[in-house]
């Protein structure tokens, strides 16, 4: 079997056609949000907004997008043999994964967020055993403050359900189920059941620039 789901009091091993139908996330944890007129300075990491009209217009060509046009093609013509063909989620997987134990911080996980520009965040017990994911999205639905939601635990806000899938677990497949479950990631475990990595979008996406369609897929 390639993937496993993680949960309290549960273990249990997928088939791909599981995966891909299985309901894995529970409805988003939500913290009582502290009832108060909202001013400006209460928001966190929000954007100003726009002047009447201008909302949900189109960016114009700007040369940071050029520039970032001009790495891609950089990319896409360099000698693509290095290795060979890709096809397991080992291969793809980013390590070390950043965990944190369920009682850190909200604080230390945005923290984990910022520093190393990761969208989530694997959370581990003392036996190393995995006992919830929390992703930015868990972060940014919240109806409250940051101020008042930092020093909370961090297992208050995430989902105590986890998909995750072995090392040799065909990237295809992966994909699928990435797309099937609106999931960013999806922690990889070894034959101890050990989190050894994980998967995301990106690093889907990184395999399709620096490798050609054929030799992914295979």
């Amino acid at each position: 079997m390639s993937f496993i789901l993680f949960g309290a009091g549960m273990n249990d091993h997928l088939t791909l056609d599981q995966a891909l139908i299985h309901q894995v996330r529970s409805a988003i944890s939500s913290v009582d949000p502290i009832h108060r007129t909202r001013r400006v300075e209460d928001t966190d990491d929000q954007s100003a907004e726009q002047p009447p009209g201008q909302q949900g217009s189109h960016r114009h060509f700007s040369p940071q997008s050029g520039a970032a046009l001009g790495t891609y093609e950089a990319v896409k013509k360099q000698t693509l043999r290095e290795v060979g063909p890709v096809q397991f989620a080992a291969q793809i997987m980013t390590e070390p994964v950043r965990t944190l134990l369920p009682n850190s911080t909200i604080r230390d996980l945005r923290n984990l967020f910022d520093r190393y520009d990761i969208g989530s965040v694997p959370l581990l017990d003392e036996q190393k055993s995995l006992v919830g994911i929390v992703t930015k999205g868990d972060l940014t639905s919240q109806r409250i403050r940051f101020t008042d939601l930092a020093p909370r635990p961090v297992f208050s806000i995430a989902s105590p359900n986890v998909l995750t899938a072995t090392t040799n677990t065909n990237i295809r497949e992966l994909a699928r189920v990435l797309l099937a479950q609106d999931i960013r990631g999806i922690p990889i475990v070894d034959e101890n059941r050990h989190v050894v990595g994980i998967v995301t979008r990106g690093d889907i996406l990184k395999s399709l620039v620096n490798y050609a369609p054929l030799e992914l897929w295979l």
